[in-house]
């Protein structure tokens, strides 16, 4: 649900912003902040690791602030997953991770999100790029505010990715992508 409420908003962090003096430090102190939460396998799990932060310290608007969260983003996440889990709960059986280890937990993240968009999976190609597996369409991993894979991320033989828009550079650009094991499309 944590996931499914990080989709609704456009980036739960903030771009760093500030004079082109101070822009590298600024930089600098956003990538450390943001490798608090980064997982490896990508921004799905990484997305989860915000929302336990907050569930567990209840960062307020300025502690948000410090860490380069988007305090409004990270409410309205925190809305829409609230609403899914009430959905669930008089619909079905929500099942929680609970004691899981940090592992299993991400795998768990990941294998329900590559059943969710399993059209969405890139394959990475001898040249270095990442093709999309039905109609191989060149895509790029590109950096931006919205994705921690392209900086903490491992260039993965697989990705899936949530939503693709027209990318600034050309080509298709990705948002929400994460590593998976492609023995979870079969």
């Amino acid at each position: 649900a944590g996931v499914a409420g990080a989709l609704q908003v456009r980036s739960l962090f903030l771009t760093p912003r500030g004079s082109a003096v101070r822009r590298q430090q600024l930089e600098l102190d956003y990538q450390a902040a943001i490798s608090e939460f980064a997982d490896s396998t990508g921004d799905h799990v990484t997305w989860t690791n915000v929302l336990s932060e907050q569930d567990e310290a209840r960062m307020d608007r300025e502690e948000c602030k410090e860490k380069y969260l988007d305090y409004v983003a990270l409410r309205r996440t925190i809305e829409v997953r609230e609403q899914l889990l009430r959905f669930l709960k008089k619909f079905g059986r929500p099942r929680s991770l609970g004691m899981a280890t940090s592992e299993e937990r991400s795998k768990a993240i990941l294998k329900c999100v590559t059943a969710g968009f399993f059209f969405n999976v890139a394959k990475l190609h001898n040249d270095g790029r990442y093709y999309t597996i039905r109609g191989t369409n060149h895509i790029l991993v590109t950096p931006s505010s919205s994705s921690t894979f392209h900086t903490h991320g491992s260039h993965a033989e697989y990705i899936i990715f949530c939503e693709t828009h027209d990318g600034s550079r050309g080509g298709i650009e990705l948002r929400g992508v994460s590593a998976i094991d492609p023995r979870w499309l079969r």
